[in-house]
């Protein structure tokens, strides 16, 4: 990969990224949407790459553009970045000066790349980038000139790394480091006696992971997240004493912070419980901060939903 001109990458495409668009594109039922399949699913692979080259997380296969159904009735070239979210790579031909974004784009999505392609398809170019913009009942319109560069990117993949994005979880994609419940739970509760203390109420359609929590003393903090028929999402907080141990520690406090740092609800555990909890709710990329506090340590967990 090389600048060709300032904030403007050429990124080469490679045979297996045409194998993966003739694949698709024959899958279509009309030549104009093979054709809208192929280029989308090149953008998708060039914007792919170039992360690679970053060392920044991709998941290729895990987009609506990798979905056989869901491209098919779709314009659709969304790439998925675990635990950061999606970004909308939109093919540009030559000589185009602005891109329409269907309103299936205008959701669920950081951000936008332009990727302009060459005549022989052999390489494209990566225009600049465009921030999400917010949802809306009418296509928008990106205008190249008006594009970012592309570091804005860079900036924007490492503010959303230290947020654990809930809206992710609907979509099974988790941070290695948060874990199945009954994993967690079995490798800390290893005798009869702590293995059968109560777990969350599960209902038909919620997400559950969990992570341990070092204060010094191990604590397991797990994560239930609820959608609702809206863009409301329940989610429950609860701790458990890690280490093999029974009890939590009296002076151990669970507390939710809200967007501002403010604090919004907050639990401190008896010398008895064995668990304790917090219930609210949230609505779409609202952010909020788990602050767990354990004398004069303390350990703070944001989240996006």
């Amino acid at each position: 990969m090389s600048n060709t001109q300032p904030h403007i990458l050429t990124v080469p495409l490679p045979g297996n990224a045409h194998r993966w668009a003739f694949e698709f594109a024959a899958q279509q039922d009309t030549p104009e949407k093979g054709k809208q399949v192929y280029l989308n699913t090149l953008a998708v692979y060039a914007v792919h790459s170039y992360l690679r080259w970053l060392n920044v997380e991709t998941a290729l296969n895990q987009g609506d553009s990798w979905h056989q159904g869901l491209r098919a009735i779709f314009d659709v070239a969304d790439l998925v970045l675990p635990g950061v979210g999606k970004l909308e790579c939109r093919p540009v031909l030559p000589g185009e000066t602005e891109i329409i974004l269907p309103l299936t784009v205008t959701q669920d999505r950081i951000g936008y790349v332009a990727v302009q392609f060459s005549q022989q398809l052999d390489f494209v170019e990566l225009l600049g980038f465009s921030p999400a913009v917010a949802n809306t009942q009418s296509p928008q319109i990106l205008q190249i000139a008006q594009l970012q560069s592309l570091d804005v990117i860079v900036e924007i993949i490492h503010r959303r790394t230290l947020l654990v994005n809930l809206r992710q979880w609907v979509a099974g994609i988790f941070n290695q480091d948060w874990q199945p419940p009954e994993l967690v739970l079995a490798s800390n509760f290893r005798n009869s006696t702590t293995i059968t203390r109560p777990t969350m109420n599960s209902y038909s359609n919620s997400i559950s992971r969990a992570k341990v929590i070092d204060l010094g003393r191990q604590v397991l903090l797990l994560v239930q997240l609820t959608p609702t028929d809206s863009e409301v999402f329940d989610i429950r907080l609860r701790i458990y004493p890690g280490d093999d141990t029974i009890h939590l520690p009296s002076n151990l406090q669970l507390i939710v912070l809200d967007e501002a740092g403010n604090t919004a609800m907050e639990v401190q555990a008896r010398s008895a419980d064995d668990w304790i909890q917090l219930e609210f709710s949230c609505q779409h990329e609202e952010k909020f901060s788990v602050k767990i506090v354990l004398g004069e340590t303390s350990l703070v967990e944001e989240f996006v939903v």
